[in-house]
């Protein structure tokens, strides 16, 4: 019974001595704080080993990460200088790294450091040092907008830029005409409108630059363009850091000068335009032309505001000869009639006091309500067949100073209209019908501006009414000579 006794208490000694130590073992385990460790900041290269041209563009794409042993990382904190830092979780970004102005070359000091959930930072960041070189920007004429080889008083086109180091970087834009001086542009307008301020002298001459479609006032005045004669444009940029662009070089161009108050806008066949600048010769003293339909229509606006705007703005009356001819715009590649191209600068002339004399003939089914407001007319007949008008029939003008007027051969597909509210009618048509055509016989029409007429306008094409060729230049002479005379 001793002995037993004995051994249990031994036991129990050996049992006592465990549980103290290992309440010993746990008690100094309490001690060190798991969750104090702080965690540790990786980037994913550690070094760039480059030198020269090889050099890294200030834009920087880099990765990075972070461990812990004892929780995880929440985010990051990243610096170039140790004293100010930016808070990320992401674990990569695009950095644009600055770049002293007038410095080719820079080497930046990357440091990035981890936080965890606990609230603790690593204390020794991660670096990396960052070679890095300036990008020359780069601009560009777009080639697809400059006009073909004459330009009639304005030069159009857009143009552009970019740089490596980012758009952003680029702090100038410059350009220059023939032998002129550079001339800095706002780099953030990328139209460019040029149209000499004095559109009728000859030779090297100051021109007004207008910004994008904003042509109440010019923005700037550019010297050295060649009036009545060829030139040649130049852009270049600037960035940041001084480094300029290659300067780009556009297509030389011959600007034509204008010569006279009426501009003969036509668009027909040569033939047929022949006739209209031999009716508006005979009857007005000088006079310039542009044929729009000329080799498939290389000569229209490719940007009919602001270019034709301003062009218009130049005259104090306009002779506008179209027809039911398709034309395509070559930069947005939508078609049209040419009279649907230019009605929104047309009402803008003619409201503002320019005056207009358009003549033209309409595809079967067309409805005009673009044109409303550009022409003084509201509507066609929507009905099936045609109104014709013989050879032994004619334009008959609602008062006798209108002359009356006759085709030599019968006239298919007439197109008379009801004019607008603000329109008056001039002349009326003798028509037969083939079909079942309805419509009115209205074919001509005035506006007034303050009693006095500003435009005047023929659905039906006047060349072919030259049976009496007196009778037809009469009308061309009352118009340009009379009605627009104030």
């Amino acid at each position: 019974m001793v002995k037993q006794q004995h051994v249990f208490k031994k036991t129990a000694v050996l049992f006592s001595a465990a549980v103290f130590s290992l309440l010993v073992f746990y008690g100094c385990k309490e001690d060190v704080v798991i969750g104090d460790l702080p965690p540790d900041t990786h980037i994913s290269i550690e070094k760039i080993d480059l030198q020269g041209e090889n050099r890294l563009n200030s834009s920087v794409y880099l990765t990075w990460f972070g461990t812990d042993k004892d929780g995880y990382v929440v985010g990051y904190e990243y610096s170039i200088d140790e004293i100010n830092w930016f808070y990320t979780e992401s674990r990569d970004s695009v950095f644009k790294f600055p770049i002293d102005p007038g410095e080719d070359t820079t080497d930046i000091d990357f440091f990035i450091r981890a936080h965890d959930n606990s609230g603790l930072v690593d204390p020794s960041p991660a670096f990396l040092k960052i070679p890095l070189r300036n990008s020359s920007p780069e601009v560009s004429i777009i080639e697809e907008s400059f006009p073909s080889d004459t330009a009639y008083s304005v030069v159009t086109f857009r143009w552009r830029f970019s740089d490596p180091d980012g758009d952003n970087t680029v702090i100038k834009a410059l350009i220059k005409a023939n032998e002129g001086p550079w001339t800095e542009i706002d780099r953030s307008k990328f139209m460019l409108s040029i149209r000499p301020k004095d559109a009728m002298q000859s030779g090297s001459v100051t021109a007004d630059v207008y910004y994008n479609t904003d042509i109440a006032s010019a923005a700037f005045s550019l010297d050295g363009v060649n009036n009545d004669g060829e030139n040649t444009f130049y852009l270049k940029v600037v960035d940041f850091a001084g480094s300029e662009s290659t300067v780009d070089t556009s297509e030389t161009i011959f600007i034509k000068k204008q010569t006279s108050d009426l501009l003969l806008i036509s668009g027909q066949p040569p033939e047929v335009n022949l006739e209209y600048q031999k009716l508006v010769g005979n009857n007005y003293s000088g006079f310039d032309a542009i044929d729009f339909a000329l080799d498939n229509g290389q000569y229209q606006p490719k940007y009919w505001n602001p270019t034709f705007s301003l062009l218009t703005e130049l005259y104090d009356k306009l002779v506008f000869n179209c027809d039911q001819s398709l034309f395509s715009n070559p930069i947005t590649g939508q078609s049209g009639l040419l009279l649907e191209f230019a009605s929104p600068v047309l009402q803008n002339y003619t409201n503002t006091g320019g005056k207009s004399f358009v003549i033209t003939s309409f595809p079967a089914g067309f409805v005009p309500s673009e044109l409303r407001g550009a022409i003084p007319i509201d509507s066609l007949s929507t009905t099936s067949g045609q109104a014709v008008v013989s050879n032994d029939s004619s334009l008959v003008g609602v008062t006798p100073d209108w002359p009356r007027l006759q085709p030599k051969n019968l006239i298919l597909g007439l197109d008379p209209f009801l004019p607008s509210i603000d329109g008056e009618a001039i002349y009326t048509a003798q028509i037969s019908t083939f079909g079942a055509w309805e419509g009115p016989n209205i074919v001509g029409a005035i506006r007034k501006q303050n009693g006095k007429t500003n435009q005047v306008f023929f659905s039906v094409e006047l060349y072919r009414f030259d049976k009496d060729p007196v009778a037809v230049n009469k009308i061309f002479d009352k118009v340009l000579n009379s009605e627009f005379n104030w």
